[in-house]
């Protein structure tokens, strides 16, 4: 990410709100079969709608929870043109190991200095790292949903991303 990039996001103290433009960025990556790559948002949205997935650490039980279950929905998502991306600060290489043991069907994008996470106000100030929340953004570019405290262990969580999606 170059530093025009990183200063073009600006923190945010609260999290997002539906009718809001969504920050755009380009962060390194880890796909499923663990090839790093740098992941452009517009890029994405150019092809559809995209369900950013905040999470705290790669390999906590809670977090590989709340990436398995949008994994399991993978198929579902993506044919109702959703794009699946986990964000969080952990480096490439932590993304690597994770995705070596759990090879989620989506991208885990790494904001190591938290810029992304915190134009988003998705930022833990007391843990010092992301909060688990979903984001829905649209086509174009218009945020359609925030979850901004996600509980992968209850099922309202998951019902309300899914009919934001129009999928429940």
């Amino acid at each position: 990410m170059t530093d025009a990039a990183v200063q073009s996001l600006s923190p945010r103290p609260e999290p997002m709100r539906a009718g809001e433009a969504a920050p755009l960025f380009t962060l390194p990556a880890v796909a499923t079969d663990g090839e790093r790559f740098d992941l452009s948002l517009a890029e994405y949205l150019a092809r559809g709608r995209v369900l950013l997935v905040f999470y705290q650490d790669d390999g906590m039980p809670v977090c590989t929870r709340e990436l398995g279950a949008f994994a399991q929905e993978h198929d579902l998502l993506a044919e109702a043109g959703v794009q699946v991306v986990a964000i969080n600060t952990n480096g490439l290489g932590s993304h690597a190991k994770f995705q070596e043991r759990d090879r989620f069907p989506f991208p885990l994008v790494s904001d190591f200095h938290g810029e992304a996470v915190k134009a988003y106000g998705m930022w833990d100030s007391d843990e010092r790292k992301s909060r688990r929340g979903v984001v829905v953004i649209g086509q174009d570019g218009v945020v359609s949903y925030v979850l901004s405290h996600f509980n992968p262990g209850a099922v309202n969580s998951f019902a309300g991303v899914f009919e934001a999606l129009g999928l429940a």
